[in-house]
């Protein structure tokens, strides 16, 4: 999703922000939950700190991108079960509805309304709030599965007290409450889209009516 050389809301959110945390937290099940040794040349990564500010995040951008595809896949599947499910939009059919009066082709099947209306709007609106919500629907999606992933590491890597069963409780927690965030945004994702392509349509329709309007005064004029 690189634009012009710039990094998006998704790049920066679902990609480097991730890839950050996950790389951290793999260094630290390594040394320490491990028990790896700490290589001798780490300490002289201080002497190429200039190549590192390049490098370090081009690697956080790489683990990101590596994560989003499988947490993509592994939430389909976690969101078949009942408590699980994600909930609709409110009055979406009656939204739908409104948005199919204004598609310009009735063969446009209803299973590509969404796809056809997030189209226009990304053509459109270059930075609409869709973008953020998009954004920051990948990074709780993400975010839910490293939780979930690291709740399972632990039982393996970690006695069982009481500490680590409180950390493993807020884990747990967290991840659930991750991925009911990540749902909260898909559909104001899918709103923001819909709400955006009709603002876009009825405004075609007025300049239309206007145009419409200018050229009836004109032909009495005359």
């Amino acid at each position: 999703m690189f634009e012009k050389g710039k990094l998006s809301f998704w790049d920066i959110g679902t990609y480097l922000t991730v890839g950050c945390f996950a790389s951290f937290v793999a260094a630290f099940y390594l040394f320490y939950g491990f028990s790896f040794p700490f290589p001798n040349w780490a300490k002289n990564l201080k002497d190429f700190s200039g190549s590192l500010v390049i490098v370090v995040p081009i690697v956080f951008l790489l683990v990101g991108m590596i994560i989003e595809p499988i947490a993509n896949w592994l939430v389909k599947y976690v969101e078949k079960l009942g408590w699980l499910k994600p909930r609709e939009i409110r009055h979406k059919e009656s939204l739908v509805n409104i948005v199919k009066k204004y598609l310009p082709n009735d063969e446009i099947e209803s299973a590509n309304v969404y796809r056809f209306c997030k189209a226009v709007v990304e053509l459109k609106f270059e930075n609409s709030n869709h973008d953020i919500f998009l954004a920051r629907f990948g990074f709780y999606r993400s975010m839910c599965v490293l939780l979930a992933l690291i709740f399972i590491v632990n039982f393996f890597v970690f006695k069982c007290n009481a500490i680590n069963i409180l950390f493993n409780a807020l884990l747990g927690f967290f991840a659930y409450k991750f991925l009911k965030r990540s749902q909260v945004f898909k559909n104001h994702m899918e709103e923001a889209v819909y709400y955006n392509y009709l603002a876009l349509a009825v405004s075609k329709d007025e300049q239309k009516n206007r145009n419409k309007g200018t050229l009836h005064v004109g032909s009495i004029d005359l």
